[in-house]
């Protein structure tokens, strides 16, 4: 990008585009040094994902825009040259690098691959683009030098072995968000909210987040053996009032817990042999009139309800098991945009040099697969 197709709030870090890039070089080494590291760690026949490695499902659905979305969101994807509806796969999972019982504190994340969008005018060649979110309104870093650290930090496997403490000593806004996000019990993937964390753009000059959150209560589908142990837990935590102590209480307690380590896998496709899984897709616009309330550049920083309330613009419905791959092969990355949508900030443009490095240390799928391959014509 050249200085004037940086977005009106966007700034390189340094103030130079080719340190900035320098930087973002030197991240995706230190990526696939530390992928290299948790294959060696775990065993693994051969590298994963550095973050989001152990999945609980991949489902086909809809993205179907609502129809009375204002007037102001009607821009890309969302605007009136787009389509009514878009087929959706999403993939959910866990937020670290390696596979441990669902029970331990961490993040989960939904990451949609959005299928049949262009970035021209209608009748142009169609292509995918992905929305990758988590449970935690912000990222874990003002930056992506920051969020890299936090990922060197998360290489060690377990929080007792003291990479992520002392960062997490050194980061107290990480630490706060982190404990946020973690110090509780995830009951279903399907009744989580998700952020997509940094900002992306909505038509050429106007920036957003997005979020999803489900469009209604799913009510509780655990066993009732697994139900009492959650609860038993959840008991035990509110006991205690040192939020590290829940924290380490939490890691002890998920390694003897006789509840199925994989629950939140088993929760989901539970749910989806029932019926449809139904989330809200809205999206947040960046503040006319306080830009500094809503920044770009630091990750650091929450758009408050309250200041950028979220618009409802489309329902997200997954309705059925992706019998064609599960997913794992396939490349989830904000790389995948259109013009109207390209990620923004310092961590947006700096993940789209990671997510790339992590995808050719694990050898992800090269090609984006076929609309008509996955759903059918």
């Amino acid at each position: 990008m050249s200085d004037d197709e940086l977005y009106v709030n966007e700034r390189y870090k340094f103030d130079d585009k080719d340190k900035e890039v320098d930087e973002f070089n030197r991240h995706a080494e230190r990526v696939k040094l530390a992928q290299a590291t948790l294959a060696k760690k775990h065993s693994l026949s051969h590298p994963q994902r550095v973050f989001h490695a152990k999945p609980h499902g991949c489902l086909k659905g809809k993205l179907n825009l609502l129809e009375n979305r204002p007037e102001r969101v009607r821009r890309g994807i969302f605007g009136p040259n787009g389509k009514a509806s878009y087929n959706v796969l999403a993939r959910f999972s866990n937020g670290v690098g390696f596979d441990q019982h669902d029970l331990k504190p961490d993040v989960r994340g939904i990451a949609l691959k959005i299928f049949g969008v262009s970035d021209h005018p209608a009748g142009a060649e169609k292509q995918t683009i992905d929305f990758l979110m988590t449970n935690s309104p912000n990222p874990f870093g003002r930056d992506q030098e920051e969020f890299v650290q936090f990922m060197e930090a998360n290489v060690e496997p377990g929080f007792l072995h003291g990479n992520l403490l002392g960062f997490l000593f050194h980061h107290s806004e990480v630490r706060k968000l982190l404990l946020k996000a973690t110090l509780r019990i995830v009951r279903s993937v399907a009744t989580e909210r998700y952020w997509s964390g940094h900002a992306y753009l909505l038509g050429p000059d106007q920036a957003m987040k997005f979020n999803v959150q489900p469009s209604e209560d799913a009510g509780i589908e655990m066993k009732d053996e697994d139900l009492k142990g959650i609860e038993a837990l959840e008991s035990g935590l509110s006991a205690i009032d040192d939020e590290m102590e829940r924290w380490l209480h939490m890691v002890k307690e998920a390694s003897v817990s006789k509840l199925n380590p994989n629950y939140l896998k088993e929760d989901l496709l539970n749910r989806a042999r029932k019926g449809p899984i139904k989330f809200i897709l809205s999206v947040q616009l960046e503040s006319e009139e306080d830009p500094a309330s809503t920044p770009i550049e630091d990750g650091l920083v929450e758009w408050e309800e309250s200041v950028s309330p979220s618009i409802p613009v489309a329902e997200l419905v997954l309705d059925r098991q992706d019998e064609f791959h599960d997913c794992d092969g396939l490349r989830f990355t904000p790389g995948h945009f259109i013009s109207d949508h390209r990620p923004l900030g310092n961590i947006g443009r700096g993940r789209i040099f990671t997510y790339q490095a992590s995808q050719e240390g694990r050898h992800a799928e090269p090609a984006e697969p076929a609309e008509a391959a996955v759903f059918g014509k």
